[in-house]
């Protein structure tokens, strides 16, 4: 009686003749021999002829790898369905531009802002007789924006807390070694810039101090305009492009679509605006053809948005989907760590009949 050849033989009998050195049996040779002989029985003819069998084992192959493929597809659309690829950056701005349209215009004596910002620098100072060195630190603080609508109002950044750090270890111990100053400044992503030897905070700053253009505020990017200019901005997306060329230029600087993303990052963030003027401000960073989806993420402060960059300029955006609100502007690093380097979380921002309670020490011309 015969049987089927046993699975494990058939495995030895087909291993390559290459690989037994002084080998002559060829595959196919050995597969007709273990087809016609099982160990233990005597030789018998096979029962079919010899192109029949390859031909079954070369089915059975091809409906092996048949098999593996499906699986391998099953599981990479699995994968793709687990991990969706995130809405083009045009989508996410052209929806939050739909969301803030949809909001009721306002008005009031001053356009006021309150938020945090963070900023990395570089500065030094010495002792009388010894020669500064340079110390990288971090400055952080809490700050309310006052724009006044009017010419006839004062401008204001007020200062309610602030506070600085060396960097590293190796910039604490210069910092030491040269006295431990107070390490002072407010700086961030569309903030007005307060640097040098600052007092403890609270203090407050005026903004409209036309005899220091340097710090004189608002400022769209890093060109300065006034508060007429801004709130006369077309909404109509072509001429809106067209007058933040126009500022760039008359700043000294590229009209670029980096040049572009700030000035639209300091407009929305801290500028009084309409609005359909920052709805137009989304849809023009819609048409930006470098801005890129980041995904999902949260806020220097922890609140939860839609991260949104211009690539290659480590400028970043992040958005409230749900309102289209701008929670925070912040730079990062292009050297390939992407660390924070500047930051500008708002937590509020509207039209208010109110006036800023000033405190007592104040500053001009930046000092």
């Amino acid at each position: 009686m015969s049987r089927k050849p046993d699975a494990m033989y058939l495995l030895t009998m087909a291993r390559p003749a290459s690989l037994d050195r002084g080998s002559r049996i060829s595959t196919d040779d050995i597969l007709i021999k273990a087809a016609a002989e099982t160990p233990g029985e005597p030789n018998r003819r096979p029962p079919h002829p010899r192109r029949h069998l390859l031909t079954a084992l070369r089915l059975t192959a091809v409906a092996t790898a048949f098999a593996v493929a499906a699986v391998l597809l099953v599981r990479s659309a699995n994968v793709e369905r687990a991990v969706p690829s995130p809405e083009p950056a045009r989508t996410v701005l052209l929806a939050a531009a739909e969301r803030v349209e949809a909001e009721n215009p306002a008005t009031g004596r001053y356009w006021h802002t309150t938020g945090q910002s963070m900023a990395v620098g570089e500065g030094g100072e010495a002792p009388v007789g010894m020669e500064p060195k340079l110390v990288r630190y971090q400055v952080t603080c809490t700050h309310e924006v006052w724009i006044a609508k009017s010419d006839r109002d004062p401008s204001w950044l007020v200062v309610t807390a602030q506070s600085g750090k060396p960097l590293t270890k190796t910039d604490e111990e210069t910092w030491r070694q040269q006295g431990a100053y107070r390490i002072g400044g407010c700086e961030g992503v569309g903030v007005p810039s307060v640097g040098g030897t600052l007092p403890a905070p609270p203090f407050a700053m005026r903004l409209d101090d036309k005899r220091a253009p340097e710090v004189s505020y608002p400022q769209a990017g890093a060109t300065h305009v006034t508060t007429k200019e801004v709130m006369n901005l077309p909404t109509d997306v072509m001429k809106l492009r067209k007058v933040l060329q126009e500022w760039a230029r008359r700043g000294g600087y590229p009209a670029d679509e980096e040049s572009l993303y700030a000035q639209t990052t300091s407009l929305l963030s801290q500028l009084p605006t309409t609005p359909a003027q920052r709805a137009a401000l989304y849809r023009l960073l819609a048409g930006l053809s470098r801005v890129k989806n980041i995904g999902a993420t949260t806020d220097p402060i922890g609140r939860a948005g839609t991260g949104i960059e211009l690539s290659g300029s480590g400028r970043q955006i992040i958005i409230d989907e749900t309102s289209g609100r701008l929670l925070a502007a912040q730079e990062r690093s292009t050297d390939g760590a992407g660390a924070l380097t500047s930051w500008t979380a708002l937590t509020a921002s509207g039209w208010t009949e109110a006036r800023p309670a000033l405190p007592s020490t104040i500053l001009f011309n930046g000092r």
